[in-house]
């Protein structure tokens, strides 16, 4: 005889399990707060958005996966998508330079003197034209007119220097590999007391704001199609409404 107890149906696991990434993504907000665990608290939210991203598309390497996932779901596409100018200028100096996909990128040099001509140099970039649209770095390098420019590679090429793979490469990597945070200023007064400050546009507001956005975008994704995260990695990657 069959029973007559219901049984739950997949849409309630769902949820469920949403609930509970929900309450982990809550304890992680109050680390945040008063700051005392400022940098636990932004290790574990960047380590979710990892894992989030491990889900929604298993068959992606962690590199491709990640800032596909921030500009997919986090409702902010066209924050992430902005060029670090600063990370551009300084990128032949920086633990990446000799990452193959960056050196991939062809005439950086010339690119890159067009964009001071325009900015300034290292020191001239200030926080009101530190990120700019991937549109506006390819229409800067066509009207200097560069010799040989290939255009279709910079377009190609322009992503691995999105406020996205700071995320990844410099905030989650760092932090995870390294116990090192390099988008906060530390500093400690005589009393001994440790202050943190961030110097660079993703601070740890704008990384809980992200991992509740994806969430939320992720959970009613799933829910409307009732497949978990790895079950829709044969359809069409949700696109959240960029923000800001």
């Amino acid at each position: 005889m069959r029973s007559l107890v219901a049984r739950p149906d997949k849409e309630s696991f769902i949820k469920s399990y949403f609930d509970k990434w929900d309450r982990d993504a809550h304890r992680a907000a109050e680390l945040l707060s008063g700051g005392k665990f400022l940098l636990e608290g932004i290790l574990t939210l960047s380590c979710y958005l990892g894992a989030l991203a491990a889900l929604r598309f298993p068959e992606a390497s962690d590199s491709e996966a990640y800032p596909r996932f921030v500009l997919d779901y986090s409702g902010k596409r066209e924050f992430y998508a902005q060029v670090d100018l600063l990370f551009f200028l300084q990128w032949p100096r920086s633990k990446l330079r000799n990452h193959g996909h960056y050196k991939q990128l062809k005439g950086y040099a010339e690119v890159a003197e067009a964009l001071k001509k325009k900015f300034g140099s290292e020191d001239d970039v200030k926080a009101a034209t530190r990120y700019v649209s991937q549109g506006d770095v390819v229409a800067l390098a066509l009207a200097a007119k560069i010799p040989n420019l290939d255009e279709g590679n910079l377009r190609d090429k322009l992503p691995l220097f999105s406020l996205a793979q700071i995320l990844s490469r410099y905030l989650r990597c760092d932090a995870v590999h390294n116990a090192d945070f390099p988008l906060l200023n530390e500093s400690v007064d005589t009393q001994g007391h440790v202050t943190y400050k961030p110097n660079h546009v993703i601070t740890s507001d704008v990384l809980l704001e992200t991992v509740r956005a994806a969430l939320q975008n992720l959970r009613e994704e799933c829910l409307r199609n009732s497949k978990w995260p790895q079950e829709l990695s044969a359809t069409a990657p949700h696109t959240a409404d960029a923000g800001p």
